[in-house]
């Protein structure tokens, strides 16, 4: 279980997260939604150990995580994270492969063969079996994206973040994008953690999704309850997507 306990996050005297509390649901694909600045891609960032918040806390299975107050243990978790970037952050000086094969030099033990051939293992089950020696400069947005999440998946983690996987994407990549992380998180039961604009990727595989609205946790529900929902905020949310807003007055 991923919880976050009443989180707060300051840059200098602005405040971007207030007392956030939510709990994620393990082995499902727990989306987060809101407008741009509404503190998505801060909260996504304390998650993965990136930010650290100024008060509460963000507990894996019973574990704090804040290495101010347990070092060893947040390195323990970090090994169980994996991170989808929006723009996929991958090393343009690397090839594909060196940069999937990059989070097992630092977190395991394995063999340089073994670690090619997992490498390996990953850009097939992404699709991109004969890529391994291109840059991502030679690569499309959508093949990007899935060296990005081979990469993530490398390390076989409990916990995967996504920020905006499919943003600047056409729509057949993304719902290609959508099927590969629902199929990994279902396939693996990884808990998984995915920042969206999208309200297809919502209403396709939305197990649990929480509403951020200028910071705070507005709303939680599913993608069977996001329709029905009376929340004036998140109804005006919904109705800037041409699709939701048709299903809201169909």
């Amino acid at each position: 279980m991923l919880s976050i306990k009443s989180i707060d996050k300051f840059f200098g005297d602005r405040q971007v997260l207030f007392g956030i509390t939510m709990d994620l649901m393990p082995g499902k694909a727990n989306l987060i939604i809101g407008r741009s600045g509404s503190g998505k891609t801060v909260l996504m960032k304390c998650l993965a150990g990136l930010l650290m918040p100024e008060n509460g806390e963000i507990l894996f299975d019973g574990r704090q995580f804040d290495e101010r107050h347990d070092p060893k243990t947040v390195n323990e978790i970090r090994r169980d994270i994996g991170m989808v970037f929006q723009g996929g952050a991958l090393f343009d000086s690397q090839t594909v492969l060196e940069n999937v094969i990059f989070p097992l030099d630092m977190f395991s033990r394995m063999t340089r063969a073994e670690k090619h051939d997992r490498a390996h293992d990953c850009l097939k089950r992404v699709g991109l079996e004969n890529v391994d020696r291109l840059y991502p400069s030679e690569l499309s947005g959508g093949m990007r994206k899935r060296v990005a999440i081979a990469r993530a998946i490398v390390n076989t983690p409990k916990y995967l973040f996504c920020d905006e996987p499919n943003s600047g994407l056409d729509p057949q990549t993304s719902a290609r994008i959508d099927a590969l992380i629902a199929e990994i998180t279902e396939e693996y039961q990884t808990t998984t953690v995915i920042n969206t604009h999208d309200m297809n990727s919502v209403l396709q595989y939305g197990d649990l999704v929480h509403f951020i609205f200028e910071g705070k946790r507005w709303w939680t529900g599913n993608r069977h309850t996001i329709l029905e929902a009376d929340d004036p905020e998140l109804r005006r949310f919904l109705e800037a997507s041409e699709l939701t807003k048709r299903l809201l007055h169909a």
